[in-house]
């Protein structure tokens, strides 16, 4: 088990930019959005568009920070844009990101070792390291995140906050970046976006090797007991 822990450990500490990971399975709407929990640590909710426009609420009874940012799978050459819309408790836009007119760069995100086509953000000003804006504090209230495009169609990964969260012990680091490393990443490519990248099975590849190494280990011991008694 140790060492089980360990790998996951190495695995999450390497340096990079690294949000919580949520898929969104339904179509959240302007009547029945998705609530955004502690919306200034990061999030990364992965859902698709089937048609309709989702909506994300925010609800703070205080000031907070506020960031948001837009990804589009890179199955192929071919970019799907998406735009976001910060509306009010009273459908009043505040923000706006149209994705329409940005130009979407490739972009690799090492977490999920997948390429994304990178999209507009609503944010403060760009954080020089990532390459990211950074968030700006907002005032409390309500805030509804609005994810569409032109015919309301297309998978997406809406980052949500800047506040990195790796968990305050052992235990909550695996909880929180386990479904990243071994589900997220294989289940999208292959369920949501129809494609097979062996690189999202690199954990599923080091964990059978290691449980390899740990048969060959305790075989060799048993081994040699099963030998000294006779």
């Amino acid at each position: 088990m140790r060492f089980i822990i360990t790998l996951l450990l190495v695995v999450i500490s390497i340096k990079a930019l690294a949000h919580q990971p949520k898929i969104i399975n339904y179509s959240p709407s302007l009547e029945n959005p998705h609530e955004v929990i502690y919306p200034e640590i990061s999030k990364a909710y992965y859902g698709k568009l089937m048609g309709k426009s989702h909506y994300f609420r925010i609800t703070s009874n205080k000031d907070f920070l506020f960031y948001v940012g837009i990804l589009s799978p890179k199955v192929n050459e071919n970019c799907k844009w998406l735009s976001l819309d910060i509306l009010d408790e009273n459908n009043n836009i505040l923000y706006k990101a149209n994705g329409s007119k940005f130009n979407w760069e490739p972009w690799y995100e090492p977490y999920a070792r997948d390429w994304y086509w990178k999209g507009p953000e609503i944010g403060g000003e760009i954080n020089k390291e990532t390459g990211f804006k950074k968030s700006f504090l907002v005032k409390s209230g309500t805030y509804i995140i609005k994810v569409y495009n032109n015919d309301n169609i297309g998978n997406y990964s809406l980052a949500v906050g800047e506040a990195e969260f790796f968990g305050s012990n052992t235990f909550e680091k695996i909880l929180t970046w386990t479904p990243i490393i071994f589900y997220i990443g294989p289940y999208m490519d292959i369920v949501h976006w129809k494609k097979f990248d062996v690189t999202a099975y690199i954990p599923h590849i080091m964990l059978l090797v290691l449980f390899f190494l740990l048969y060959l280990i305790i075989k060799k011991i048993f081994f040699k007991r099963k030998n000294y008694v006779q």
